[in-house]
C-alpha cells in the first residue's frame, strides 16, 4: 500500500478516504487525547498524541519507520479557526494570519520540507482564499516554493476550492484543497459528477446526477436501532 503520513488527523476523516483508495496511514499526529484514542480503538495505526510544533519531524518519520523522501503521501487539514466564517459572523473579521492558532500553517511546511513525500494534500476552509483577506493561502504558496528552494524539490502546487455536493455529499460544503506534486507534475482535479436539480432541466443531454439529499443518504436505514447500540 501506498504510505501516508497524517497530520491533524483528528478521528481520522481524511485517512479512511485515502485508505479506501489503497493509501496506509504509517503514522498519525494529533493533539486531541479523545480523537487519539478513538483512532487507536478503530485501527492499529501508529498514533503520536501531542502539538505539531512541539513534535520533531524527525520523530514522526521515526514513527512512521520512513526515511526522507519515502512516503507516498502528506496529509492534513491545520485548524480552519483562523480563517472560518464563523470568525466573521461573531466579529465582523477574523484574525486569520494574526491568530496564534495559525501557526499550525507552520508545522505544516516544516514537516512537508523534512519529511519530502512525492505528493501532499492540505484541506481547509474557503475563507483562506478570499480575496483582500488571502494571506494564509499566499503564506503556503510562498513557504512551498521556499523549500523547493531548499531542497530541490520541484513541488507544484494546485488549488481549488470545491464544494462536496458536486461529488455526490449530501451536504452543500465547500472546503479548498492544495495538491502538490515533488515532481513537478500539474494535480488536475476531477470534473464534479452532481448539479443542482433545476440545472438539469435545460440540459437534457447531462451525464451529471441531481445533488444528492439527505433522504438518499439515511432513507435506507432502520427506523430503529438494534437495542445493543
Amino acid at each position: 500500500m501506498l504510505k501516508t503520513i497524517s497530520l491533524f488527523s483528528g478521528i481520522g476523516g481524511l485517512d479512511f478516504g485515502f485508505e479506501a483508495a489503497g493509501f496506509e496511514t504509517r503514522v498519525a499526529l494529533e493533539l486531541d487525547k479523545t480523537s487519539c484514542r478513538t483512532i487507536r480503538l478503530n485501527r492499529d495505526w501508529t498514533v503520536i498524541e501531542g502539538d505539531i510544533n512541539q513534535v520533531a519531524s524527525s520523530d514522526v518519520l521515526a514513527a512512521g519507520r520512513l526515511q526522507v523522501g519515502e512516503a507516498d503521501l502528506l496529509i492534513g487539514g491545520p485548524p480552519c479557526q483562523p480563517f472560518s466564517k464563523a470568525s466573521y459572523w461573531a466579529r465582523g473579521d477574523s484574525l486569520r494570519l494574526d491568530d496564534p492558532r495559525a501557526d499550525t500553517l507552520t508545522g505544516y511546511l516544516r514537516i512537508l520540507r523534512d519529511t519530502q513525500p512525492r505528493a501532499f494534500v492540505l484541506e481547509n476552509v474557503s475563507g483562506l482564499t478570499y480575496s483582500g483577506k488571502d494571506e494564509g493561502l499566499k503564506y503556503l504558496l510562498n513557504g512551498i516554493n521556499h523549500i523547493n528552494s531548499q531542497t530541490g524539490t520541484r513541488y507544484k502546487v494546485t488549488w481549488r476550492v470545491i464544494n462536496c455536493a458536486e461529488y455526490g455529499v449530501p451536504q452543500v460544503r465547500e472546503r479548498v484543497f492544495l495538491v502538490g506534486s515533488r515532481d513537478g507534475r500539474e494535480f488536475k482535479f476531477p470534473e464534479p459528477t452532481h448539479v443542482k436539480a433545476d440545472s438539469l432541466d435545460s440540459d437534457l443531454f447531462s451525464a451529471k446526477e441531481p445533488f444528492r439529499t439527505a433522504w438518499d443518504a439515511l432513507g435506507d436505514l432502520p427506523h430503529f436501532l438494534p437495542r445493543s447500540f
